[in-house]
């Protein structure tokens, strides 16, 4: 069985790096602040090369067999994760955002 080519390994290490950079953006740049640094734009392009990735990986398990079925499913699972994080910071931006201010005593 052959292993996945390095360009894909590589490509899904980025993206990895990338939506855990922008996670800890989202969560420690106030949001008044955040469409000033691009966060909303990079978050575009970490979902597009996401899919670009989900796409390859599947391509490899194709006709041409070049990774086997559990390599390939394993760099699946680290796509979604990665792609998860940033979601997962999204979602608690937003559950700030919607909860009652603090009510001073």
């Amino acid at each position: 069985m052959a292993e996945m080519t390095p360009n894909l390994s590589r490509r899904i290490a980025e993206l990895e790096l990338d939506a855990a950079v922008l996670r800890h953006r989202f969560l420690h740049i106030p949001l008044a602040m955040q469409e000033d640094c691009g966060l909303w734009k990079s978050h575009k392009a970490i979902g597009r090369e996401a899919l670009s990735l989900f796409r390859a990986v599947r391509q490899e398990t194709g006709a041409d067999g070049e990774c086997d079925a559990a390599e390939c499913d394993w760099a699946l699972g680290r796509i979604e994760a990665a792609y998860q994080l940033v979601h997962e910071a999204i979602h608690s931006l937003s559950a700030l955002t919607l909860a009652d201010p603090p009510t001073r005593h």
